[in-house]
């Protein structure tokens, strides 16, 4: 799992919210050929993962507004 996190980091770390908002993970993952090495465990895992970090960057943007 660390990896996982590590990949997520590596996309979304010193970006803008609407960069955040732009970017596809699960995108990354298929071209990585990750999808088809995950447990659904994990993949549900990394799913909340990509959801907190977009909510995350709606509210930034909603203060911003």
């Amino acid at each position: 799992m660390r990896g996982l996190i590590a990949i997520l980091f590596a996309l979304y770390d010193g970006e803008t919210p609407h960069n955040i908002l732009a970017a596809d993970p699960q995108a990354l993952f298929a071209e990585l050929g990750l999808n088809d090495h995950l447990t659904p465990q994990r993949s549900n895992g990394v799913a909340s993962m990509i959801q907190r970090i977009r909510r995350d960057a709606e509210e930034a943007l909603a203060r911003a507004a």
